[in-house]
C-alpha cells in the first residue's frame, strides 16, 4: 500500500477517535507535505472532521452537563 494512503487513513482514524490529535495531525500533513495535492486535499478533510467532532462533543457535553444539573435540582 502506498505511504500516502496509509498517512491519510491514520489521519481519518485520529480525527474520528481523538479529535484534537487528529486536528494537529491534519495541520502537520497540510503544512509539512504541502507539495503533494493528494495529501493536502485529505489533510483539509481531516481538519474539518476533527473540528466538527470537537464542536459536537463540546455541545453534547454542555447539554449533558446542564441536564445533569437540572436533574440534581429536581430531587
Amino acid at each position: 500500500m502506498d505511504t500516502n494512503k496509509i498517512l491519510v487513513i491514520i489521519g481519518y482514524i485520529l480525527a474520528i477517535l481523538f479529535s484534537f490529535i487528529g486536528l494537529i495531525y491534519g495541520l502537520v500533513l497540510y503544512f509539512a507535505k504541502g507539495d503533494d495535492e493528494y495529501l493536502k486535499k485529505h489533510a483539509k478533510y481531516i481538519i474539518i472532521i476533527a473540528v466538527v467532532l470537537m464542536i459536537l462533543s463540546f455541545v453534547l457535553t454542555m447539554i449533558f452537563g446542564i441536564s445533569m444539573i437540572g436533574m440534581g435540582m429536581m430531587s
